[in-house]
């Protein structure tokens, strides 16, 4: 059976098959979403003609040319529908289950921003016992999630609710602005306030200090200009509010690597918030089922690290402090197939392959 598994973001359309054959293509839904129903076809039948099933999650309801998530949520739905007429649909709930179009559209709030919850249930294989956390680091934003025996341990599932428990971090790796990471950098030995402006983005700062590489074929950046060295050394000058002709690159590598302190002690902070809230659950879980006390031990879950930007939360862990942690996981070690930049539509090609695969035991046993 041939499933394809897409995660419809806001900014980019990612899709996946089972066995890791997948596509993923920038797409601004806020001015492009009329184009969907025939982007969706496009970038599918690249990965597959003739699918015998489509599965997906979105966090593209939140684009601001829906006016509520609800109506995000059925725009979605109906334009999967328009690309793929003749085939079945599934949508990822975050209670943990499928469900067919119509009834997901009654069902908005479960369906909303449910990606995450696709990409922890399935990550969660990695660690089927005992406490671990899932951080997964993507282009505009960063969960941090807690599990428990494989299971992702949240109770309330929106995205305000999770932003208020620091699972939810609106920084990544590359469309962040970085005047939304620090209000000022060091320079010239002082504090310099940031220009409040979209002039420069993380993805600048990560090229000039060498963690990304040019492509001067990519024009999502702040000017729209090309991804180069030099565009993103101009790029951060405007941040302080001037150009090449009055800071040296040098003086712009150490405003980059201030820059990407912040980023990481933000990631940092929302770890060590989720690490108490689940210590407290790994705690209550033990005395629910009568567990014997035993000698007490420092806590250390496992931490397993996905998305675009999996190294960098990796540097982030590395700062935390590895002896935090009993073991650090890579998602893409989980496969053979390269599927980092889709590690989530590929999450949910694999959900949607697994529970029909169950749905034909059943079928066969009874």
């Amino acid at each position: 059976m041939h499933i394809l598994g897409f995660d419809i973001g806001g900014a980019n359309l990612k899709v996946s098959d089972a066995d890791g054959r997948a596509a993923s293509v920038p797409f601004a839904m806020w001015k492009q979403h009329c184009e969907l129903p025939s982007k969706l076809a496009e970038i599918g039948h690249s990965v597959c003609r003739q699918p015998d099933l489509v599965a997906a999650t979105m966090t593209a309801e939140l684009a601001d040319c829906f006016p509520t998530k609800a109506e995000g949520v059925e725009f979605v739905i109906r334009s999967l529908q328009q690309a793929f007429p003749e085939v079945p649909i599934r949508i990822w709930l975050n209670s943990g289950e499928f469900a067919e179009p119509d009834d997901a559209v009654e069902l908005p709030m479960l369906v909303a921003a449910a990606n995450w919850h696709a990409l922890a249930t399935w990550a969660g294989r990695a660690v089927p016992e005992g406490p671990s956390i899932l951080i997964d680091m993507g282009s505009t934003t960063t969960d941090v999630i807690p599990l428990l025996h494989g299971r992702p341990e949240v109770f309330e599932t929106s995205d305000l609710d999770r932003l208020l428990r620091s699972e939810l971090v609106y920084t990544g790796a590359f469309r962040t602005p970085v005047c939304s990471v620090a209000g000022s950098v060091m320079f010239r030995r002082q504090r310099c306030p940031l220009a409040a402006e979209l002039f420069a983005t993380m993805a600048d700062a990560y090229l000039i200090v060498g963690q990304l590489e040019e492509d001067a074929s990519c024009t999502e950046t702040a000017d729209g200009r090309p991804l180069t060295r030099q565009a993103s050394l101009n790029r951060m000058a405007h941040m302080l509010c001037c150009d090449l002709t009055e800071v040296t690159e040098q003086e712009l590598q150490l405003v980059a690597e201030d820059l990407i302190s912040h980023q990481r002690h933000q990631i940092c902070s929302a770890v060590q918030t989720v690490m108490k809230s689940l210590q407290r659950i790994v705690q209550e879980d033990a005395a629910a089922t009568g567990e014997p006390r035993g000698p007490k031990r420092k806590f250390r879950p496992a931490v397993i690290l996905s998305g675009s930007g999996a190294q960098i939360a990796r540097q982030a862990v590395d700062q935390f402090g590895r002896e935090n942690f009993s073991e650090i996981m890579l998602l893409s070690d989980m496969s053979d197939l390269s599927v980092t930049q889709v590690a989530t539509a590929f999450a949910i090609a694999r959900l949607a392959h697994d529970r029909c695969q169950d749905d034909l035991l059943e079928e066969t046993l009874f």
